[in-house]
């Protein structure tokens, strides 16, 4: 049996890869997931990149596992399953393992990426969970896509292939609606139950991890269960009706058969909701080791701006994140010469005698060039002018300008690494005798100098190699 299961194996991977676009269709899907994913992702890699190629591509293996099961009835290869000398279960053994052939070959082209970004960044929990998310999604994906392609013997693949993309949208729109519906407080509530639905979310609170969520699960007992059970009965379930309710054209099953299907699959559908833990009362570990920075919000407004040395005061003026709108984002590791502008409350009246004190946090390390700040009159014809201590916007006051050499350092993700700062400054105003104070946050974006390059280049490798065999077997078939 060994060895024939081992035949048809091999037969049935060579058959999977034999049509003439097979290998181009192969790299399309890793050119896009690698690099357009990469650079598309950019501000903050691990969270996009990864939910992307760590989560919802592998749930695209359900559409693949249906088609694939569902095509020998199609086209009506199964029938010379059955009426040859090979035991159909060998044959069924088989098809499965090439499925998941195929999963380890995506879980592979991950790789060289993961190189690439534990290059520059130390792992995080996050990336350390979504390696154990991915293969337990390509299982689950796998044994949910082989039940939808035998439950359709057809001669067309368009309803295994349909049912099963709308289970796939099922799966990953529910991961967004748990993460709100915790975040809020309602994880416990109907609506949280039927999140339980999605094999993805069973497996996200299983392992521990949020994307958004400050909380988790207490307990993960039940819902591991729950998740182990509609991994096994799906395939059990897909094995007893392909071996025993389907004959060579039809179904065969009698009317207990066909109850039994039914209420298996309904079993496994509303199990997770009823049995799966939903006590979301301990806080979620921390994903990385991003700082968390008090008192900034990214749309909020600041009187503090950052500008190339010598340049003007933006236009669209100020977000707590000063360079957010910059076309690139402050290389890690490296120098970077700006002028900080600094606008301060004061109405067009003799400002002088102006002391600047600024300092980084979590790895941004900020040197003055100038021992005191240049002091420029600026006119302001929006509301987004400073506002005085008798709460009215200045209409023509005073920007201090301060060049400072910028060196963001230990980060924490490839893109997307907002280093906080605060700046302090006294000066005096003509007429009054007490100096005043400018306080204010900030924080400055930074990402991983060439990663993204090299993230790209590397996600390139696969689709070259599939490329390669695409000419390779074009050559051969012309």
């Amino acid at each position: 049996m060994t060895c024939s299961i081992t035949t048809l194996y091999a037969e049935e991977l060579k058959a999977a890869m034999h049509g003439r676009f097979a290998w181009l269709g192969a790299a399309a899907i890793l050119l896009a997931i690698g690099g357009l994913a990469t650079v598309g992702t950019q501000d903050v890699w691990l969270d996009g990149y990864g939910i992307i190629a760590y989560g919802l591509v592998p749930l695209s293996f359900i559409p693949i596992a249906a088609a694939m099961i569902a095509s020998p009835r199609a086209n009506r290869f199964v029938e010379s399953i059955f009426t040859a000398p090979v035991k159909r279960r060998d044959w069924f053994v088989a098809k499965i393992l090439v499925l998941f052939t195929f999963a380890g070959a995506y879980y592979l082209a991950l790789v060289p990426m993961m190189f690439v970004y534990l290059w520059h960044v130390a792992p995080s929990l996050l990336l350390q969970e979504f390696l154990i998310w991915t293969p337990g999604l390509l299982i689950v994906s796998i044994a949910v896509g082989t039940l939808i392609g035998v439950l359709f013997i057809g001669r067309s693949l368009a309803a295994p292939i349909g049912t099963a993309m709308g289970v796939l949208l099922s799966y990953a729109g529910l991961i967004p609606l748990q993460e709100l519906l915790v975040a809020q407080g309602n994880g416990a509530t109907r609506s949280g139950h039927l999140m339980l639905f999605s094999p993805a979310v069973l497996l996200k609170n299983a392992l521990g991890f949020t994307l958004v969520a400050a909380n988790i699960p207490a307990t993960t007992t039940l819902t591991w269960i729950s998740l182990l059970v509609v991994v096994m009965g799906a395939f059990t379930l897909a094995a007893w009706v392909f071996l025993r309710a389907q004959g060579v054209e039809t179904w065969e099953a009698t009317r207990s058969q066909r109850w039994i299907i039914v209420l298996a699959i309904l079993a496994l559908t509303a199990l997770p909701p009823m049995l799966a833990d939903t006590n979301y009362d301990k806080p979620a570990p921390r994903a990385n080791s991003a700082p968390a920075i008090r008192a900034l919000f990214s749309r909020s407004g600041a009187s503090v701006a950052l500008v190339s040395p010598g340049g003007a005061m933006p236009e669209r003026c100020c977000g707590t994140i000063l360079n957010r709108d910059e076309w690139w984002p402050l290389s890690t590791d490296e120098n970077t010469r700006r002028d900080m502008l600094l606008l301060l409350p004061a109405d067009a009246k003799s400002v002088r005698d102006i002391h600047v004190s600024i300092a980084g946090e979590n790895g941004l390390m900020i040197w003055t060039l100038r021992p005191t700040a240049l002091l420029e009159q600026h006119s302001y014809t929006n509301e987004m002018a400073p506002v005085t201590d008798a709460s009215h916007h200045v209409t023509s006051g005073w920007i201090a300008r301060i060049p400072v050499l910028l060196r963001p350092t230990k980060p924490w993700d490839i893109g997307g690494d907002r280093y906080p700062l605060s700046i302090t400054a006294t000066y005096d105003v003509a007429g009054e005798a007490a100096p005043r104070v400018f306080s204010a946050r900030a924080a400055v974006n930074a990402q991983v100098g060439p990663a993204l390059t090299e993230m790209a280049l590397a996600a390139c490798i696969l689709p070259l190699l599939c490329l390669m065999a695409a000419l390779l077997r074009w050559r051969r078939t012309r």
